[in-house]
């Protein structure tokens, strides 16, 4: 089965040892990714709903290079700090806005912190190539 690596170059890749999507046969596996700026500054820092649109954007960046688009994700995961009734529907509104038409299963988790306080969302994605 042939694997391609999909890198951003981002500091953390090299740093930790992953790459942001690797795309084995018809699969593809995004890593968790956080919204950042092109200059590699936090995004949006504690805006739940900004980020998961920004960090929805990086997916669709590596779903693309690596052959696959939005329609082809299956599964989503989202990690969230501040786990509240507001954050959730501003995440859950932006993940509707791109998968409102291939809504795939997904999980909203509530974790403790990312490695950078000024993020507050965190997505994987998982896809699968027809």
């Amino acid at each position: 089965m042939t694997r391609t690596r999909i890198h951003t170059g981002a500091p953390w890749e090299a740093r930790y040892g992953y790459c942001r999507a690797v795309r084995a046969g018809n699969q593809v596996f995004v890593t968790g990714t956080v919204a950042l700026n092109a200059d590699g500054s936090p995004h949006a820092p504690g805006d739940h709903g900004a980020q998961a649109a920004r960090a929805l954007e990086i997916i669709e960046r590596a779903l693309k290079e690596a052959g696959a688009q939005i329609s082809d994700v299956v599964r989503t995961r989202m990690f969230v700090v501040g786990m509240t009734p507001e954050a959730q529907d501003a995440i859950g509104a932006a993940h509707r806005a791109v998968f409102a038409d291939c809504p795939p299963a997904t999980s909203m988790i509530g974790v403790a912190a990312f490695v950078d306080p000024a993020f507050v969302v965190e997505i994987e994605a998982d896809a699968v190539v027809e």
